[in-house]
């Protein structure tokens, strides 16, 4: 398990790389700081008003297993707005019935699975009121235990570059 969890840091690093979106490195750079090497950062060591400015592109949701289902504790205003709904206290599969086979849920699960985050820039699977533009956005995976991902912090940033 070590060496996953080594593993998870390495490939936020990589990630943090790839990034284009000033905004989401900077959720990264945090993440990486608070990320110890041998274990998962918790939602306990995440403080979010490290972040202000961020917040309202931030989501956050519970992993429930067997079989995976994705529960928002939080959605962010910016979140809210674009997808023109609120997602708190909901499951995304209640949201978005058949999600299954998308990325929004694929992503979640991989993140879940393989304790790494996840990372993509381009169109949507989902529609959202900007539609038209790119979204950018990351997965980062905490556990609790500092092991098993329990829950996911989620940064999106719509109109892309």
């Amino acid at each position: 398990m070590d060496d996953v969890l080594h593993h998870s840091y390495e490939k936020t690093k990589k990630v943090r790389e790839e990034v284009r979106d000033p905004r989401i490195v900077e959720l990264l750079d945090y993440y990486l700081e608070i990320h110890p090497k041998d274990q998962m950062p918790s939602r306990r060591v995440f403080d979010p008003f490290h972040l202000p400015r961020l917040l309202s592109h931030l989501t956050l949701v519970d992993v429930e297993r067997d079989p995976y289902r994705f529960k928002f504790r939080v959605m962010g205003s910016t979140v809210t707005d674009n997808m023109e709904l609120e997602g708190t206290g909901k499951y995304l599969d209640e949201i978005f019935p058949d999600i299954e086979e998308q990325y929004p849920y694929l992503d979640r699960v991989t993140v879940a699975e393989e304790s790494r985050p996840v990372h993509r820039i381009g169109q949507p699977s989902l529609s959202f009121r900007t539609d038209f533009a790119n979204l950018e956005r990351v997965h980062l995976p905490l556990a609790s235990d500092g092991k098993t991902v329990d829950m996911i912090l989620s940064m999106f940033i719509y109109n892309a570059e």
